[in-house]
């Protein structure tokens, strides 16, 4: 089943960062000498070569396995917590066919060309199948259809990609999450008071599909006042932007915080401003430090998906499609709602430490 590889998968210097929000840095004012200047510049080099060299997860026993597929995962950034989840799933699914999953992705949020250059390398070196979460909707459409073309199975999660040639797109209803969340922290604000969004920057399809329905949802409710939607690229950003905006809006009622490092970032400035607890939180994701905030009160609820599934399912419907059997088009996975006061139920449970 396992064609041979033609070419090393190859790590990919990442120039964009449309959502990351990196800015540079202001100096101290004093210039470095030539050669300490050259030293930093290898360091930071080596770092950068590092966190996007294309990793490999080997099968279960530690061995590099060559009976079973090889199967590339490119995420959006390998900074985030999330799409491991998403790797372990598909591990665990893969390790049943003894395969080999690369797990690959930009080190910037947003790098959409960085994307495109490891679609175009999995092509290139032959990959068995694709896991794809991309950035963009439509930036991706050519290196999928590209690889399809060439036999190379491609299931898309989490976001879509515009075009008919995928094997399948593995997704939660993303606007069907977002007025969910919406409609609780509704709940929890009592139906009147402003609310605010914190999201990424405009041009995730998830996240914007999450702000479109945690709107629709606001508006059906005439005691909600939104505020203009918060968005950056990183924990960072959202932390600035929420301490923004209760600067000018201390009487704000509710957060929905869109992405991870939204909620993570929003709920810092809400203890830097001594408003945890007061200002309900309601998130997407459970990333180690949404889940701590929940204990703590912080965040009121999170929205779970169900990222190790999605993952697992991708191999599963990569491997069908390998022996030439007939997959779903395209899956909605669940979100699962959950409150300090849950969240030891066991199934609930099960959706936060899918691990254990």
């Amino acid at each position: 089943m396992k064609r041979k590889l033609t070419a090393a998968i190859l790590a990919v210097v990442m120039t964009a960062a449309v959502l990351a929000g990196c800015g540079s840095g202001e100096g101290s004012g004093t210039t470095a000498a030539p050669q300490e200047e050259t030293a930093k510049n290898e360091t930071e080099a080596e770092t950068k070569a590092e966190a996007e060299t294309p990793a490999k997860t080997q099968a279960a026993g530690g061995q590099e396995s060559k009976d079973g597929p090889t199967i590339q995962m490119i995420v959006m950034s390998i900074n985030s917590e999330y799409w491991l989840n998403v790797q372990a799933g598909a591990q665990a699914e893969l390790d049943k066919s003894g395969g080999e999953l690369i797990y690959t992705g930009p080190s910037q949020d947003g790098d959409i060309q960085g994307q495109v250059d490891l679609m175009e390398n999995a092509i290139s070196s032959g990959v068995d199948g694709i896991i794809l979460i991309p950035v963009d909707s439509d930036a991706l459409v050519p290196s999928v259809e590209k690889a399809e073309a060439a036999g190379i199975p491609v299931v898309v999660v989490d976001g879509p990609v515009n075009t008919d040639k995928v094997t399948s797109y593995i997704a939660t209803d993303n606007e069907a999450g977002g007025r969910l969340a919406m409609e609780t922290l509704i709940d929890l604000m009592g139906g009147e008071g402003k609310a605010v969004i914190v999201n990424a920057l405009a041009g995730i399809p998830s996240n914007d599909g999450r702000g479109i329905g945690a709107e629709a949802a606001a508006a059906e409710n005439s005691g909600i006042e939104m505020l203009e939607t918060l968005r950056g690229g990183d924990q960072a950003a959202a932390l600035s932007n929420t301490e923004n905006m209760l600067t000018a809006n201390g009487d704000v009622a509710g957060i929905f915080a869109a992405y991870d490092r939204g909620a993570i970032g929003a709920s810092q400035a809400l203890i830097n401003a001594g408003l945890d607890g007061k200002v309900k939180v309601v998130a997407f994701d459970a990333a180690a430090d949404e889940i701590q905030y929940l204990e703590n009160g912080v965040i009121s609820a999170l929205i779970v998906q169900q990222p190790y599934e999605m993952g697992r399912m991708a191999v599963e419907y990569i491997n069908k499609a390998l022996a030439g059997e007939d997959v779903p088009k395209e899956v909605a996975t669940d979100v699962v709602v959950v409150t300090k006061e849950n969240m030891d139920d066991p199934e609930v449970h099960k959706v936060l430490y899918p691990l254990e």
